[in-house]
């Protein structure tokens, strides 16, 4: 195949057959005005974006063939060459020193980030605890590594799939959220950086095609094992909550046990979630706080309540200062050890229920105490003899709900129980804005734990 002598569309499968000169490199110029494809004497292909600035021509690498495509090599100078028509020189001293890690603090001040209330009282930003999950994430999987020291105009699209093929070897789902992370940091630095945002697409959108993306999420679907709990592995689970040394976290499985709800929602609770009214002469507590965005009230059968009034019980106990009716005993506000200042988390309930922490060489305190809930569960002859034999090793505390789902009369009634009562499907089966319809939904809902538990 011969070099072109004049501009033509370069693609990806006739580039990389154009011949190697090994006296000597040379370009290819592209349709696309400014963009070139430079042919080491070496064989390696480089884009190159080749453009004139206050009279002085320049030329900067852009990466490899094997990185960027020619159509993403296209959008990249189409963009550089829009900004440069307005005087703006992209890669100037200043810009090539713009990383993650110098913006960092930028990032998590923003306006679109930081959780604040307006002077109109609307609140802005992610939520608390998603603003504490992405400053988190940053620590533990950005700031030591290269990816976030690098200058962004630096940083190589090839370094970003070693990155993120790194962290999905590992923990899939956490290289999903990084990427995200990473994705949204870059997007607000091009917002508030004209200067940059004239050099650089995001990097880590275009690294990562949305292909790849979709197959890890089915490859962590799949991976997932979710089936409901079988009668005595729930008898099992609920007696290994009973006995479980640290009352708290064993009040908080038996809370999620009675009512279906989401641990990440069970651990958010607020005490003042949990309100009184009388109906009929009776009197009912129930949950009024938001369920996966949507407004929702769940109603607390007898056992529900028994067991709210135990979790009560040990605040008072210990003499716990706090706003959650499930706080994480390993976060308090300073010096008053009486003060408990964070909700449990998912990570304070996954290494309860497992004994296995996400942060790397560090187990709960709960977990040293005894293996696992799992482990109390099936931890003596005596309680296989009781309860007969069983696997607990796939089985996790989200499939708690399924269990309810299955034991549910019809699809309406499994949608309810589990809080999705805002879907059509329900609303067509539940009136479920009214309150005594909630109380039908807990009564039937104690009577299937009851019927479970024996």
């Amino acid at each position: 195949m011969k070099r072109p002598d004049k501009p033509v569309e370069i693609r990806t499968e006739n580039a990389k057959k154009y011949p190697v000169d090994p006296d000597r490199d040379y370009r290819v110029s592209d349709i696309q005005k400014h963009l070139k494809l430079r042919i080491l004497s070496s064989g390696s292909r480089k884009w190159e974006y080749d453009y004139i600035h206050k009279g002085s021509r320049r030329k900067h690498t852009m990466g490899s063939l094997g990185d960027l495509t020619p159509t993403q090599a296209r959008a990249l100078v189409m963009g550089w060459e829009t900004n440069r028509k307005k005087g703006l020189d992209p890669f100037t001293k200043a810009a090539k020193g713009i990383s993650l890690l110098t913006e960092v603090d930028a990032y998590f001040n923003h306006r679109r980030i930081k959780p604040h209330t307006s002077k109109t009282g609307v609140k802005t930003g992610i939520s608390p605890e998603e603003y504490k999950d992405r400053q988190r994430r940053f620590v533990r999987h950005f700031a030591e590594d290269a990816i976030a020291q690098t200058p962004l105009l630096k940083l190589q699209l090839s370094d970003i799939k070693k990155w993120f093929s790194r962290l999905s070897s590992e923990t899939p789902s956490e290289a999903l959220h990084c990427l995200f992370l990473a994705r949204h940091m870059t997007s607000i630095i091009l917002e508030d950086n004209e200067e940059l945002a004239s050099a650089i697409v995001n990097k880590f959108e275009a690294a990562i095609p949305k292909t790849e993306v979709k197959l890890i999420r089915e490859a962590i679907d799949q991976s997932r094992t979710k089936r409901p709990l079988t009668q005595p592995e729930f008898k099992a689970l609920w007696q290994a909550a009973e006995d479980w040394p640290d009352k708290l976290e064993g009040l908080l499985v038996q809370f999620i046990m009675c009512l279906s709800i989401r641990s990440k929602h069970a651990g958010r609770l607020l005490k003042e979630d949990i309100q009184k009214r009388t109906i009929n002469g009776k009197e009912y507590f129930y949950i009024e706080t938001t369920f996966k965005k949507t407004p929702d009230t769940v109603v607390l059968h007898k056992k529900a309540e028994a067991i709210y009034k135990k979790v009560l019980a040990h605040h008072k106990k210990k003499g716990w200062i706090s706003e959650f009716l499930f706080p994480s005993q390993n976060w308090t506000g300073g010096k008053d050890q009486g003060l408990r200042t964070r909700g449990m988390n998912k990570d304070d309930i996954r290494r309860a229920f497992t004994g296995n922490s996400s942060h790397k060489g560090i187990r709960g305190s709960a977990a040293a105490q005894e293996p696992s809930l799992l482990g109390i569960t099936a931890k003596t002859a005596a309680e296989k003899a009781k309860y007969g034999e069983w696997k607990l090793k796939p089985v996790g505390i989200h499939d708690v709900r399924d269990t309810y789902a299955t034991a549910a009369a019809d699809i309406f009634e499994a949608a309810a129980f589990l809080q999705n009562s805002g879907t059509e499907v329900t609303k067509k089966a539940y009136r479920v804005e009214k309150m005594e319809t909630k109380i039908k939904l807990a009564t039937r809902k104690g009577k299937v734990l009851g019927d479970i538990l024996g």
